[in-house]
């Protein structure tokens, strides 16, 4: 008489995913968000303007034009 097979394969359900996998992408879409909004709004406002300074004017000294050395 032969012998009956054997198990060769179990099928199991894979466990389900975990709450980091499931919601991962929308914690880092979160943090990168207000990390985002903290550097762009991070400016200090009680700062004082720099006061106008003016440039300062091209030179007067003549210098060799073109095609002179």
């Amino acid at each position: 008489m032969p012998k009956p097979p054997g198990v060769e394969y179990v099928i199991t359900k894979p466990s389900p995913p975990s709450w980091w996998k499931k919601n991962r992408h929308l914690v880092l879409l979160v943090v990168g968000l207000l990390l985002g909004a903290w550097l762009v709004g991070n400016h200090d406002s009680t700062a004082t303007p720099s006061p106008d300074r003016t440039r300062p004017s091209h030179s007067t000294v003549p210098g060799p034009g073109k095609g002179e050395r």
